[in-house]
């Protein structure tokens, strides 16, 4: 297979795994929503007296938020395990979602509504439903988590029967115990000792996305590194005449700063970056939102009355008259829980964008 039709493949799994993800985050989110809206709302337990109309009309709509919840839950595992293939995390994600939804969602529901909706068929349905999901995360889950322990054993047994050299080691070791979680370039891997003499972010104490100048970037460093150790180790010098002595290329500044983005180094250095603000922004994020949970709630609140009021207004068949003060509350708390998530995902994807798109 050539590298175009690689690249073809990858680009379109990527595109798919894309609309994927916002399809079915979108539709199993609205399914689920509703699914525990009847479950905790007053309709399920209303549902002897209304007339027929309204109950085939509320056993339709629920037969839509389950077709939505499994089939919106499948898409959107498919396109996270085609995502995040790579990710080791991403199995055991799967896993603990699974087994909590799977094992945990009945009796966990069932304690929530104090067993009163046990023998409704319909709860029943919903239940098993939403167990289902658990066990769309269980099976490529376990998939993935057995992968990831295969190749770690792999990778363990393949390292172990890899000679190293005595540098080597030394730097391997050196690396393992003085790695940091934000590191500058000549705390990296990548770094090498010899060449770190000569290189100007070293000497200037700056990171070489600062500088514009680096090991992997200035062939000047390396040589001046190769010639260093080619002295002491005693060979012979190359002629003036042998060195080449053609002029370099003078870089403007945008193409130094479009060369530091396209670099090994700086694509590392962004992703640490992004592992530290990720937990802060949760904490941020979840602290605020407790801060200003009271005046969030009663907007919602008041949101969901008129709502309601409106909803009312415009329904042609009018089943018993329930007041939203019975249920508002429980449909606010959802409501929050749901307007959480969505400020938590539009947030994460803020930094997200301004780390890794603005280069923050």
């Amino acid at each position: 297979m050539s590298s175009d039709t690689r690249t073809g493949i990858k680009n379109a799994l990527d595109s798919f795994a894309g609309i994927g993800l916002l399809l079915g985050s979108v539709a199993a989110g609205l399914g689920l929503a509703y699914l525990l809206y009847i479950i905790f709302g007053p309709k399920l337990a209303s549902m002897s007296s209304m007339n027929q109309a309204d109950r085939d009309y509320l056993t339709q709509s629920i037969g839509w938020a389950k077709w939505m919840l499994r089939y919106g839950s499948i898409a959107l595992i498919l396109a996270l395990c085609i995502r995040f293939f790579y990710e080791e995390t991403i199995g055991l994600i799967l896993v603990f979602i699974g087994a909590a939804l799977y094992f945990l969602s009945p009796s966990g529901l069932a304690s929530l509504t104090m067993g009163s909706l046990a023998k409704n068929p319909i709860y029943q349905d919903i239940v098993n439903d939403i167990a289902l999901v658990g066990l769309f995360c269980l099976v490529p889950g376990c998939a993935l988590l057995v992968r990831d322990v295969i190749m770690r054993i792999t990778n363990r047994f393949s390292a172990a029967h890899m000679p190293q050299t005595d540098e080597e080691r030394a730097r391997a070791e050196r690396l393992r115990k003085h790695r940091k979680p934000y590191e500058k370039c000549w705390d990296m891997s990548v770094c090498n000792e010899r060449a770190k003499r000569f290189c100007p972010a070293w000497e200037e104490h700056k990171p070489c996305w600062q500088v514009k100048s680096g090991c992997l970037c200035d062939e000047g460093i390396m040589r001046k590194a190769l010639l260093d150790h080619e002295r002491q180790a005693g060979i012979a010098q190359q002629t003036p005449q042998a060195v080449d002595t053609r002029p370099k290329v003078i870089l403007t500044a945008q193409q130094k700063k479009a060369r530091c983005r396209n670099c090994t180094i700086y694509a590392e250095h962004q992703r640490q970056k992004f592992r530290i603000a990720s937990p802060a922004t949760l904490v941020l994020v979840a602290a605020v939102y407790a801060a200003l949970y009271g005046q969030v709630h009663a907007v919602l609140y008041d949101f969901f009355k008129r709502m309601d009021r409106f909803m009312s207004f415009l329904t042609y068949h009018k089943g018993a008259s329930e007041s939203f003060s019975t249920q508002g509350n429980t449909v606010t708390t959802l409501g929050m829980i749901c307007l959480g998530i969505v400020l938590l995902s539009i947030t994460f994807r803020m930094v997200e964008w301004l780390i890794f798109d603005r280069h923050l």
